[in-house]
C-alpha cells in the first residue's frame, strides 16, 4: 500500500520511463505541468483524484484504492502533517 507522499515519486519514475516530461504529459492529460511538478515533489496536497487518475492512467501506472477502516488518519489529518512538515528543513523557502 502506497501513501500519496510516495505516489507523486512513483508516478514520476513511470513518466520518465516513457521518455516524457512533464510539460508533455501535461498536454495529454490537461493537468497544468506546475501541478505535476508539485505532486511528483510531494507537494501535491491540493491535487485531486480526476488528476490523479488521468496522471496514472497517461503514465499506465495502476491504481486501487482502498478504504481504511479503524483509528487510521483521516486523508485530512495525513494532508495536515504533511503541510507542517513541509515547512522546515532547508528546502521549505
Amino acid at each position: 500500500m502506497k501513501i500519496l507522499l510516495n505516489l507523486g515519486a512513483e508516478l514520476q519514475a513511470c513518466r520518465k520511463q516513457l521518455g516524457l516530461t512533464q510539460a508533455e504529459l501535461a498536454r495529454l492529460t490537461g493537468v497544468r505541468q506546475e501541478s505535476i511538478s508539485r505532486f511528483e515533489r510531494g507537494r501535491g496536497n491540493d491535487f485531486s483524484l480526476a488528476k490523479l487518475l488521468r496522471l496514472a492512467q497517461a503514465v499506465g501506472y495502476d491504481l486501487e484504492l482502498v478504504a481504511l477502516k479503524g483509528n487510521r488518519p483521516t486523508l485530512s489529518e495525513v494532508l495536515d502533517e504533511v503541510r507542517a512538515s513541509a515547512n522546515t528543513g532547508p528546502d521549505s523557502r
